[in-house]
């Protein structure tokens, strides 16, 4: 993503503030979840949580509650590691395609509010924004279809490209290598707080969270970060 070398940056971060959340002067590099955080989390909630358990289920032979139930079981054991968040895994586990099923609701897929704009004026700043997610290769190759959202940022890397999911220190410190960065002048926003406790376990000092990631929720008001919702909020 270039930088528009017809603005000056300094017009755009100095003097009022451009909002109470974001110190502006104060960032080089902003790093963005994708599905929760720029991606309306309602399209997975509904894939993971009514599509998949009915795929499951039918090729498996079981009722649906009990198809729920397993999985919802696995999910807790394995949350928080790289199999967890794993299209290849989980299509093993239930024996079916995990792109196909993801592939049913396709409509559903749209941008959180605000984020387009958001996205347009980060570039016309010139700071360096990398998707930063736990999410599959193929995931976001369903997502690019259809939103084109890795070309409204300057590189998309997947955890699954280290191995090592965001929860993992390694994860932090092999991404720094690939995209270095200073720590304390880079904006991380997640939606998911274990994320972002190992966000600034690695240093990093600017951080957000998302208080509604799936429209179809209730927003949350017991967070541990600043956090906000639309994220015109955070420019002018």
């Amino acid at each position: 993503m270039p930088a528009n070398s017809s603005l000056d940056l300094n017009n755009l971060t100095s003097g009022s503030p451009l909002s109470h959340l974001v110190d502006w002067s104060q960032i080089d590099h902003v790093l963005l979840d994708m599905d929760g955080t720029l991606i309306d989390l309602n399209y997975d909630n509904h894939v993971w949580n009514d599509l998949v358990p009915a795929a499951f289920a039918h090729q498996a032979k079981i009722e649906l509650a009990q198809a729920k139930a397993q999985l919802h079981r696995h999910m807790d054991e394995i949350h928080g590691t790289i199999s967890f968040y794993s299209f290849d895994y989980w299509s093993r586990y239930c024996g079916i395609s995990m792109i196909d099923v993801h592939n049913l609701v396709t409509e559903m897929i749209d941008y959180r509010s605000g984020v387009v704009d958001f996205l347009a004026w980060l570039e016309a700043t010139g700071r360096p924004a990398i998707i930063a997610t736990n999410a599959h290769r193929d995931s976001i190759v369903i997502k690019e279809k259809h939103t084109g959202i890795t070309a409204r940022v300057d590189a998309v890397v997947s955890s699954h490209d280290y191995g090592y999911p965001k929860e993992d220190p390694r994860f932090w410190q092999m991404l720094h290598q690939h995209h270095p960065f200073d720590p304390r002048r880079t904006l991380f926003i997640d939606d998911n707080e274990p994320v972002l406790d190992a966000a600034a376990a690695a240093g990093i000092q600017h951080l957000l969270c998302i208080t509604q990631p799936d429209s179809n929720r209730a927003e949350r008001l017991d967070l541990r970060y600043p956090s906000f919702n639309c994220f015109r909020d955070l420019f002018d």
